[in-house]
């Protein structure tokens, strides 16, 4: 298929350039915010967000100006009908930016289909595009638009301004997914941190903390000699006989302590050192018939480094579901983190 790149004007510029400025802004929330400013500027007002893994199967929709029972009626019944579908466009996917439906088939055999008598129709809309967004190769979302026959269709004018657009979108999107994992992972550390016995410490290039609960303050404390937290992470890192490339172990007072460095890849990807901290007495040992096949799946994942992202396409599973194996995963065995995983079930979980 040989596209048509049509001229924009200054107009068109100008309003791309506020919208990439404002979605940079707030790239945290870029999946939400996307759909709000593509309707401000551009009157692109009835639209779902997907996410998307690398099969084309989609997940997670965000609805703008388009009602939840139209999502629910297209997931439950019509998704498979939908003709621009990414599963069925793979093929034209991610050449093809942005696909409407007159580009994969003729609008008399669409108006005889079920998916347009049955559902777009009944719901009051006619024309439909889709515009993918990528960057490392890899998928970052869906976005679907729809408009009534009234409205008019989509132009190539609209196929253009997408063009324009995908690249930087595509890459701010990725950001907003790396954001969100690290978020996902703080907030679960944070949820069981400070109800476990172990004490867990973040430290980054500089060993300056990064975070720290509340049995490690407690436990360093008691584990050094000066009561003092910058002593105590002295005392691991400085003196001659603890310097290593790998993990250490060593013993303070009544305490065990190791010392995880950024070699071993399933550290936070902000942190450089994990300090753990648990009291010198008889091991627990972690059961692995504690955890499902699936969460030891998945805890042989974690062990690798691999982010929740690469966990979910792997096991064709959404992030989210993801996010809830490992809660249970870290409940089950009574941690909190990766580096408390990795210690604590070093031999256990393959």
């Amino acid at each position: 298929m040989t596209a048509m790149h049509m001229n924009l004007s200054s107009i068109d510029y100008e309003r791309i350039t506020r919208l990439i400025h404002t979605l940079s802004m707030n790239f945290k929330k870029g999946s939400y915010e996307l759909q709000h400013l593509l309707s401000e500027y551009f009157g692109y007002h009835s639209s779902i967000f997907w996410k998307v893994d690398q099969n084309g199967n989609l997940s997670n929709p965000i609805n703008h100006r388009i009602s939840d029972d139209f999502v629910e009626n297209y997931v439950g019944f019509f998704q498979n009908q939908d003709y621009l579908h990414p599963k069925k466009q793979l093929h034209l996917f991610p050449k093809e930016i942005a696909l409407r439906l007159e580009d994969v088939t003729q609008l008399k055999d669409y108006e005889a289909s079920d998916y347009y008598k049955e559902f777009m129709k009944k719901h009051k809309y006619y024309h439909e595009m889709v515009i993918t967004f990528h960057s490392r190769n890899q998928f970052n979302g869906v976005l679907g638009i729809a408009k009534s026959k009234s409205q008019g269709a989509f132009s190539e004018k609209d196929r253009t301004i997408f063009r324009t657009l995908a690249p930087i979108i595509s890459n701010l999107l990725h950001l907003e997914t790396e954001y969100e994992e690290q978020r996902k992972e703080k907030e679960m550390l944070e949820a069981f941190a400070d109800n476990n016995h172990t004490g867990l410490i973040l430290l980054d290039q500089h060993y300056q903390v990064i975070y720290m609960n509340k049995s490690a303050l407690r436990m360093s404390k008691e584990a050094s000699i000066d009561k003092d937290l910058d002593r105590f992470i002295e005392s691991l890192f400085f003196r001659s006989a603890n310097r290593h490339a790998g993990s250490m172990k060593m013993h303070l007072h009544d305490y065990r302590i190791k010392v995880i460095t950024h070699h071993e890849p399933f550290l936070a990807k902000e942190s450089c050192y994990a300090v753990i901290i648990e009291e010198d007495k008889p091991n627990m040992l972690l059961e692995e018939n504690q955890l499902t096949k699936r969460e030891q799946e998945i805890c042989s994942y974690l062990k690798k480094g691999w982010t929740y992202k690469q966990i979910s396409e792997k096991l064709y599973i959404s992030v989210h579901t993801v996010n809830k194996h490992i809660k249970n995963i870290y409940q089950k065995l009574g941690i909190n983190s990766r580096a408390a995983l990795q210690a604590g079930t070093q031999g256990q979980v393959r």
